[in-house]
């Protein structure tokens, strides 16, 4: 029997991934047969060598196809992920401006900015066990939407009261603080702090 029909033989019907299994066996029982030769002298030495290399190219073929395909679909996710990036954040900046924008029926915009920021925190919770990238940008999306709505609820209820909107922001920065802090976040962190040291700032000098 030929190492081709050794090869190729009884490898129909097989699942893709068995026969490619059986295949790489083979090659390399092939392989340590010709090694053998060559070792005691079967086969001219030149003509081994010549084997042994032409069954090493078939093989670092395949896992040059195999590392190729690979990169392909990791590719291909990052892509995707990139798209999915861009969406989340087209969404916040809708939600945002419609805070602001819509001056009629304005519970809406408050109720979907609301549900918003509960469904991006309770994704990026679940994602931070996969250090996944967009958990951190669903926190900040999550914070920016926040403190939009702290805006809205102020404009409506208690816009002749300067008081209440510092101390809205200033809840917002203590959020971030301790957020950064629990979450080992480090840009909540000195966000929070900077907002904090802000308003602290602004009530000793004004």
């Amino acid at each position: 029997m030929s190492f081709s029909t050794f090869y190729e033989s009884d490898n129909t019907g097989l699942p893709d991934e068995k026969r490619t299994n059986m295949s790489l066996q083979r090659k390399q029982i092939i392989m340590n047969e010709i090694s053998f030769w060559k070792k005691n002298k079967l086969l001219p030495e030149h003509y081994c060598d010549f084997l042994l290399t032409l069954y090493a190219q078939g093989e670092n073929q395949e896992e040059e196809q195999t590392e190729n395909a690979s990169k392909a679909v990791l590719a291909k996710n990052q892509k995707y992920k990139v798209i999915l990036y861009v969406v989340v954040g087209l969404l916040t900046a809708i939600l945002l401006a419609s805070l602001f924008v819509m001056t009629t029926a304005v519970f809406i915009p408050i109720i979907l900015v609301a549900v918003a920021i509960l469904s991006f925190l309770y994704i990026a919770i679940k994602l931070v066990k996969n250090k996944s990238l967009m958990a951190p940008l669903l926190f900040v999306f999550s914070a920016l939407l926040l403190l939009g709505l702290s805006f809205k609820v102020w404009d409506i209820y208690f816009v002749e009261e300067p008081l209440v909107l510092i101390g809205l922001i200033f809840g917002n920065c203590l959020l971030w603080l301790f957020s950064g802090l629990m979450m080992k976040l480090v840009y909540f962190s000195i966000s929070g702090v900077l907002g904090v040291l802000l308003i602290i700032g602004y009530y000793i000098f004004m």
